[in-house]
Parts: structure tokens; C-alpha cells; sequence
């Protein structure tokens, strides 16, 4: 796997250096990115290249495993469900558990392919206007901030998962308690909880 990433990523990396498409200046001029302002057909061949296999590709695996992950979990608790009622148990959760791990995780996943397009979907429309050949609506400022905004999903999506895990926001609420808006009270009572449990398995 890690071996295809790599492979990946020279691929998408390689063509300007080979003489296909190039690399330029973009925005606020303190990033370099694909030149998608050039008109020369070895430039626009280039930029439908990578607008297929870095965005609507990728966009496409995104979704398609989010939901294979939310489909898996949801078929996870209706067996669980199936197997609580065989041995009559009503509820798989306590009464302080209002949302069944299924929403959660569909929470989760539904906000991060929506965080992927909204941060990698603004820089896209602009390559593509650039594609097109609209230069004139391109100023520094409209190339510049999607993006920027695109380089910040690298940090924005593993802050959804970490801030969504239940353990990261009890660890976070005993270590930095002003920030997190659960009662300190019920994360070490939750705390006690996890500890007998371990020390009684």
C-alpha cells in the first residue's frame, strides 16, 4: 500500500518535470502549483490530467469507502441487535447514550467527504475556469485562497476524527478541561467506569 502511494504521488508530480504541463506561481505568489493559465495543448492535457486523478478520482474514493465504512457499521449493529434480542436484551446502550454508534459514525464520515469537497471543490473550480481559458475572472486573490484552503485539509481531517472519538475528548477534558464542553464530572466517572471494567476482565 504504502509502496502504491509513493508511485502515486511520482506520477502526479513527474509530467513537468518531463516536459509535460509546468509548474508556476500561483496566487499570493508564495505557493507553486500547476500552470493552468497556459493555452498550449501540452499544458491543457496536462492540467484534465491531474483535475481527473487528484480530484474526481480521489473525490470518487472518498465517498465510495466513507460510505463502504458507514454501511459496515450500520450492518455491524443490526447484527448486534439481532443478537441482543436472541439472548432478550432490549438495548445495546445505557439510558445516557442518545445516539446509536451508527449515527456517529455516519456523522463522521458524511462531514469529512464534505470537509474533502469543500476545502479541494473551490481550488478545482478555479483550474478549471483557467482550463477553459476565462483568465480574465483569475486575480491573485481568487486563485490564491482556495488554495490555500485545499493545503489546510491535511490538518482539518484528522481534527475531525480526533475531535469525534470519545476517548480523545475525555483525554482532552482531563488534560485541558476549559476546552471541552462535557462535564469534567462525567468523564472521571466514565474514567472509574473503564478502569473496574479492566480490572474485573
Amino acid at each position: 500500500m504504502i509502496l502504491s502511494v509513493w508511485v502515486y504521488s511520482i506520477l502526479s508530480t513527474l509530467g513537468p518535470f518531463i516536459g509535460w504541463g509546468s509548474y508556476a506561481l500561483e496566487g499570493f505568489l508564495v505557493t507553486c502549483s500547476y500552470d493552468y493559465l497556459k493555452e498550449d495543448l501540452n499544458s491543457k492535457s496536462f492540467i484534465l490530467y491531474t483535475l481527473v486523478t487528484h480530484f474526481f478520482l480521489p473525490m470518487a474514493f472518498v465517498i465510495f469507502f466513507y460510505l463502504q465504512i458507514a454501511r459496515a457499521v450500520i450492518c455491524h449493529e443490526k447484527a448486534m441487535q439481532k443478537q441482543a434480542k436472541k439472548m432478550n436484551i432490549y438495548s445495546l446502550r445505557t439510558k445516557e447514550e442518545d445516539q446509536s454508534i451508527e449515527v456517529k459514525i455516519a456523522k463522521v464520515s458524511i462531514t469529512n467527504v464534505l470537509l474533502w469537497i469543500g476545502t479541494w471543490g473551490p481550488y478545482a473550480i478555479v483550474v478549471l475556469i483557467g482550463l477553459i481559458g476565462q483568465h480574465q475572472i483569475i486575480t491573485p486573490l481568487f486563485s490564491g485562497l482556495p488554495g490555500l484552503l485545499a493545503k489546510t485539509n491535511s490538518s482539518l481531517n484528522p481534527l475531525v476524527f480526533a475531535i469525534s472519538h470519545p476517548k480523545y475528548r475525555e483525554a482532552m477534558a482531563a488534560e485541558i478541561p476549559c476546552i471541552v464542553t462535557e462535564d469534567t464530572d462525567d468523564v472521571e466517572k466514565k474514567r472509574e467506569e473503564d478502569k473496574t471494567a479492566c480490572t474485573n476482565a
